[in-house]
C-alpha cells in the first residue's frame, strides 16, 4: 500500500526530463502548488513552449546530461525511452539522495506516485489504487468531478485549445509515498494519539520504522532517512531540511515539507482530503463522511485487488500502453444487456449505463445490482469474471 502525503512544493525546485503530454501533466500540477519547475528535453509540447516564452518554467533545450539532477528537491522522469528514465532514477535518487523521484509507469524507480486530484480551489481530494487500477482511479476521480462542480488539474493551460498561463492556487502537491523497506523516523517527548496513527500507516506501508526521543535525536538518524514525523518543530529544522529528509510536523503542517492528510482506505484504494488552509469546515466534515461511508467496506478494495493480480498478464499479452489503457477501461465499463432488475431505479441506470457502455461502479447508486465485472467480484462470481477477461484479452 501507499503512503498518502500533501507536499510543499511552493518555492521548491522541480525538475521534470520530458517534454510530452505526461511531462506536461507534470508540470501543470507542479506550478498549481507553487513549484519552481524547470523541464529538460529537446523537444516540448505547445503548452511548454508558452509557459517557457512567459518565463513561468526553466526550458533546458537538449537531452538528459549527468549531473542535472542535483540539487532537486523533486525530480521526475517522463520521457518515452527507458533508458534515459532509468539514468535519472540512478542520478537522482541513488547518486545524490533525492528523496522525491518518480519514473512514469516504472514503480520500481519510484520513491513516490502521482495521484488523480479534483479540487474547487479550496478543498482537494487525491485518489489512489497503489497502481493497480489507474483506470479505477481515473473513473472515480471523475465521479467527485461532478459531486464538487469541480475540475481536474488536466484541464488547465489551455483556453479554446490555445496555451495559457498557470496560476499558483498555493494547493499542496497530493503524492503517495512507496516507502516499502525505507527508514521513517518518529521523535517524541511523547507518543501522541496522532504520532500513532502515523506509526501504524508507515508500517502497513511497509516502512521501517523507528521512535526516538527528542532529547536523543542527532544528526546521524536523520541521513539515511526517508522521513520524519514529529509532533513540534525540531529546534535543528535547518538541519533536516538541508540534508534532504523530508518532513512532517503534525501540530504545524504549513511548517513541514509535507504532512498527512485525512484518508480513507479500503485495500489498496486510498482517497485523501483536505483543505487549502488545513483547517476543517462543517462543509469539509460532511464531505468526508460521505465520501468515507460510501467508499468503506462497499468492495472497491476487493475490485481493485483483482485488476491488480491480472495485471501482470495483460502486460504480457498485450504490447502497447493504448492497448492495455482500451482492455482495461472495457473491462471496467462492462455492463451485461441482459441483467434483469426489479429495482426500477437501478433499471433506470441500466439503461442508461448500457447507452454509454459504462458501468456505474456503485458510485452513482450503492445498491446497483447489474451484471457487471463489479458486482460479479463483489459476490465472488469469479466463473463470469475469468470469462469476461478471457473475452476482452481475446478480443485486441
Amino acid at each position: 500500500m501507499f503512503y498518502p502525503a500533501y507536499i510543499n512544493l511552493n518555492n521548491r525546485e522541480c525538475l521534470v526530463i520530458g517534454g510530452g503530454i505526461v511531462a506536461e501533466r507534470k508540470v501543470v500540477s507542479m506550478l498549481v502548488s507553487g513549484g519552481k519547475v524547470t523541464v529538460i528535453s529537446p523537444n516540448a509540447t505547445d503548452l511548454i513552449n508558452h509557459l517557457a516564452d512567459l518565463g513561468d518554467i526553466s526550458w533546458l533545450k537538449r537531452d538528459f546530461q549527468q549531473g542535472d539532477a542535483i540539487n532537486y528537491f523533486l525530480v521526475c522522469a517522463a520521457t518515452d525511452d527507458n533508458n534515459i528514465n532509468t539514468a535519472v532514477y540512478q542520478e537522482a535518487y541513488e547518486n545524490y539522495n533525492i528523496r522525491l523521484v518518480n519514473v512514469v509507469d516504472i514503480i520500481p524507480q519510484c520513491t513516490y506516485a502521482a495521484a488523480s486530484v479534483v479540487t474547487n480551489g479550496e478543498t482537494m481530494i487525491s485518489i489512489s489504487t497503489s497502481g493497480k487500477s489507474p483506470a479505477t482511479s481515473r473513473r472515480i476521480r471523475e465521479h467527485f468531478e461532478e459531486l464538487l462542480s469541480a475540475s481536474s488539474l488536466y484541464t488547465l493551460g489551455y483556453e479554446n485549445e490555445n496555451p495559457t498561463s498557470i496560476e499558483n492556487q498555493n494547493l499542496p502537491y497530493p503524492v503517495y509515498f512507496l516507502l516499502e523497506n525505507r527508514n521513517c523516523i518518529l521523535i517524541y517527548d511523547e507518543i501522541s494519539d496522532e504520532l500513532m496513527q502515523r506509526r501504524n500507516l508507515l508500517v502497513k506501508c511497509g516502512a521501517n520504522v523507528v521512535s526516538i526521543s527528542t532529547k536523543m535525536a542527532k544528526e546521524a538518524d536523520f541521513t539515511d532517512a526517508f522521513l520524519l514525523i514529529s509532533d513540534e518543530k525540531l529546534v535543528n529544522s535547518d538541519l533536516v531540511e538541508n540534508i534532504g529528509v523530508l518532513y512532517e510536523y503534525v501540530n504545524t503542517p504549513n511548517c513541514g515539507s509535507f504532512y498527512t492528510p485525512k484518508t480513507i482506505i479500503n485495500g489498496d484504494m486510498i482517497i485523501s482530503m483536505s483543505t487549502k488552509n488545513h483547517h476543517d469546515t462543517n462543509i469539509t466534515k460532511d464531505l468526508y463522511n460521505r465520501i468515507s461511508k460510501q467508499f468503506t467496506n462497499n468492495g472497491y478494495g476487493k475490485f481493485i485487488n483483482f485488476l491488480g493480480e491480472i495485471r501482470p498478464e495483460v502486460l504480457s499479452r498485450l504490447n502497447t500502453s493504448k492497448e492495455r489503457a482500451t482492455f482495461f477501461d472495457n473491462l471496467i465499463n462492462y455492463v451485461e444487456k441482459n441483467s434483469d432488475s426489479n429495482n426500477p431505479k437501478c433499471q433506470e441506470i441500466l439503461e442508461k449505463e448500457q447507452e454509454s457502455k459504462k458501468c456505474c461502479l456503485r458510485l452513482t447508486d450503492k445498491n446497483c445490482k447489474n451484471e457487471c465485472l463489479y458486482n460479479w467480484i463483489s459476490h465472488g462470481k469469479i466463473q463470469q469474471v475469468h470469462k469476461l477477461v478471457e473475452y476482452f484479452l481475446n478480443s485486441k
